[in-house]
């Protein structure tokens, strides 16, 4: 472990941004983000092109994993070709769709309205009583076996191995996910670029992190010594500096009564806004920053969230080296594929699925191949009908979600050889840590900047 996990600093001056002996590294790059563009804005389809499209074409994808799982012993059917009268094991192809009572419901929100007896509130809506469901375009199935319900989520395409048993049942032996897709070989690096991941910066009118941020800036500047052990975790390897969503934070409105006057919240926007030009104006002139909006960011709340305009970043905008990027992004950076969103996602199946470890969520989207694969039943996305931009059609090198309570990392290993770091970025805001992944070895380490523990004698 080339950095300590946690690892603490309270800063000792070394070098200064521009010195004869700091010389950043460059690495190729390349925008992969295309897709996530909105190229018109039609609201008037159905949400049902959607899930047609995912399944047309992750049908097409998982066939070729059906053949090497299973060979030719079994045939793919569809749902309207199985016969309860003389069953026979096959491979059936669809859609996973949980049905869940907890989940909200607008008939529900009428109900209450009416003074029914009303449904209590609720951030989590799994229940033992939930029911799995396999859909094909034409037809469902009601699942039962080997394949949990608490472990996925609606949304998910998957093939399944068994039999109907009668009733409208469908019994299930075994079942595979499309795990990633292909990946292409990772070619040795002559160096050791570093790609920082940063969320949940949070920014305000006042932070009580500053110092924290400040000492963020000047060790990427090279100005620091202390977190690196060798020369592949140096500052200067730094290439690019990815701020996954949630920058901006207004601060709270103050209740009003005699003696104080309401905040104005437009001024306190105004405020964080300005607090994250700064921040990228000043990292801008030393490296590659790729600015991503989130939850909270103001930017459009459905995905893909699209790049913050850039009139809101006078002072970073003029640096080439400042983009404003989409939610989800994706791009190539020294030949590897680096994809990864703001943390929605992550957060959504939380709420649908007993899956509680944030890096088991992250692992389990890359399994599924699919972004959001609950969008748009409970995660807003734009209601696309040709194509779904979500699906996973090429496994990455480096995937993340920002936006985390706690730092979490894994080297997942597909069947087919791919390999990937895992990064749960957690949120600055409230660690002030960062994520620092080595893009040579895909070895990956926490780096914390908090200050605090040290002013209360805590090592």
């Amino acid at each position: 472990m080339l950095f300590p996990e946690d690892k603490q600093f309270t800063g000792s001056g070394s070098k200064k941004l521009g010195d004869d002996d700091f010389r950043r590294l460059k690495v190729p790059y390349q925008y992969r983000s295309e897709q996530f563009h909105f190229k018109s804005k039609d609201f008037s389809k159905q949400f049902a092109y959607i899930y047609a499209s995912r399944l047309e074409e992750m049908t097409r994808m998982m066939t070729e994993r059906v053949k090497e799982k299973w060979g030719d012993k079994y045939p793919i059917k569809q749902l309207a070709e199985l016969k309860e009268e003389s069953p026979e094991k096959c491979i059936i192809i669809g859609t996973l769709f949980k049905h869940q009572e907890l989940k909200p419901s607008i008939l529900r929100e009428i109900s209450e309205e009416n003074q029914l007896a009303p449904q209590p509130p609720r951030s989590h809506y799994a229940d033992e009583a939930d029911i799995l469901i396999l859909e094909d375009a034409l037809q469902r199935i009601r699942l039962f076996g080997k394949l949990d319900v608490h472990s996925v989520v609606t949304g998910v395409v998957c093939a399944v191995l068994g039999y109907e048993d009668g009733d409208g049942r469908f019994t299930v032996d075994e079942y595979i996910f499309y795990e990633g897709g292909p990946q292409k070989p990772l070619k040795t690096l002559e160096s050791s670029p570093l790609v920082v991941l940063i969320s949940g910066l949070n920014l305000c009118s006042s932070s009580d992190f500053s110092i924290s941020m400040e000492l963020l800036q000047q060790w990427i500047f090279g100005n620091l010594e202390g977190f690196g052990q060798g020369r592949d975790w140096e500052a200067a390897s730094v290439v690019r500096v990815i701020i996954a969503g949630n920058s901006i934070k207004a601060s709270s409105k103050v209740k009003s009564n005699l003696h104080t006057r309401p905040t104005n919240e437009s001024s306190d926007l105004l405020s964080a806004v300005k607090s994250v030009d700064t921040f990228v104006h000043n990292l801008s002139q030393s490296v590659d920053v790729d600015l991503m909006p989130g939850e909270h960011d103001p930017a459009n709340h459905m995905l893909p969230q699209q790049p913050m305009h850039q009139c809101m970043f006078p002072k970073a905008v003029p640096f080439k080296s400042f983009r404003g990027v989409p939610n989800p992004y994706g791009c190539e950076i020294a030949g590897r594929f680096v994809l990864g969103t703001a943390g929605q996602n992550v957060h959504d199946i939380f709420r649908y699925s007993k899956i509680e470890d944030p890096l088991q969520a992250l692992k389990s989207t890359l399994v599924w191949s699919h972004l959001a694969p609950t969008a748009p039943d409970t995660l807003p996305c734009y209601p696309y009908y040709e194509h779904d931009p979500f699906i996973i059609r090429e496994c990455p090198s480096l995937y993340f979600a920002g936006n985390m309570s706690s730092f979490g990392t894994e080297l997942w290993e597909g069947p087919q050889g791919q390999r990937t770091r895992l990064v749960c970025v957690p949120s600055f805001a409230d660690t002030q840590c960062v994520a620092v992944v080595n893009l040579n070895t895909l070895d990956c380490q926490q780096v914390c900047f908090k200050v605090n523990d040290f002013e209360d004698g805590e090592e």
